[in-house]
């Protein structure tokens, strides 16, 4: 993944994934912009990828009265309906990934500041 050139107030990436087609594994390329909402109080996304591929949505964190945090996320997909099936079970794959990463990462905060203080 490269951060390429992007809008104002917003960043944008370039990737390259590797599907698995039949068996096969395909190079996909994606662009993804992030841009942050401050009147849905969440980050907004827009995913582009080959074949007329469209993923928008929004993640948020909501602190919770347990020391804890809630990620809050919504994605639409758009595709075309032969690939469906597919692009879901993918983009399901990639979110769970993405919420997994940044739990590891925001409990390593917690971990930091809890050594620190």
């Amino acid at each position: 993944m490269r951060e390429v050139r992007a809008p104002p107030r917003a960043r944008a990436f370039d990737a390259v994934e590797r599907v698995p087609l039949l068996g096969l594994p395909l190079r996909s390329r994606l662009h993804v912009e992030l841009r942050p909402d401050r009147e849905a109080r969440c980050v907004a996304f827009a995913t582009r990828a080959a074949l007329g591929i469209r993923l928008r949505g929004g993640f948020s964190l909501e602190a919770l009265a347990t020391d804890r945090t809630a990620v809050r996320e919504s994605v639409a997909i758009e595709c075309p309906r032969a690939l469906r099936a597919f692009v879901v079970a993918r983009a399901r794959d990639a979110q769970r990934a993405l919420l997994a990463n940044l739990k590891q990462r925001l409990e390593g905060c917690d971990r930091q500041a809890a050594h620190s203080g």
